[in-house]
Formats: C-alpha cells, sequence, structure tokens
C-alpha cells in the first residue's frame, strides 16, 4: 500500500525500467557512476534483511535482467552489487 512519505511509492511508471510482481528497478537520480541501478522490493521493509525469501528471489532476478541492460548500454568494466543497510551502513531511505 503507497505511503504519502514514500519516495518510492510515487515513482512515475516511466521511471521504472524492470520490474516484476515483487520488485521494481529504475535509475538512481543522483548516480554514482553510469549505470546506477536501484532495485527495490514493492512491499515496504525496514531493510535488506527483512526481505522475504521470495522478495530476495525477485530482487536477484532483476539484479540479473539490470546487468543485462547495464552491459548493452554502458560496458562496464565491473560490478558494485550491494545493499546499505541502517545510518551507518548508508541507508538513506529508511
Amino acid at each position: 500500500m503507497p505511503q504519502a512519505d514514500c519516495i518510492f511509492c510515487h515513482l512515475p511508471q516511466t521511471s521504472i525500467v524492470l520490474e516484476n510482481d515483487l520488485a521494481v528497478a529504475f535509475w538512481d537520480i543522483h548516480p554514482v557512476s553510469q549505470g546506477h541501478l536501484l532495485v527495490i522490493p514493492r512491499t515496504h521493509r525496514r531493510d535488506f534483511f527483512d526481505l522475504s525469501e521470495e522478495e530476495l528471489l525477485a530482487i536477484n532476478r532483476l539484479i540479473q535482467a539490470g546487468k543485462t541492460l547495464i552491459d548493452q548500454q554502458y560496458h562496464p568494466d565491473g560490478y558494485n552489487v550491494g545493499a546499505n543497510v541502517g545510518l551507518y551502513g548508508g541507508q538513506t531511505v529508511m
């Protein structure tokens, strides 16, 4: 269910580049590097460790599809895949 104060609940459909039933992927509006893709669950979760097994699988599928998309568009020399958890872990959206 959308939350009024959630920036991700109000993403324009045109911003979503990949999606499945449990997750969406979109380009970061403040990218750290070319191809900076965010993949998030459709359901609000506190953090990465609060995800269900099904959500983890859905997110992993989008990460794999995102790699293909990034390869086609940017031809990177490497990848950084991770999750920022908690204030001191770099999580900025809580």
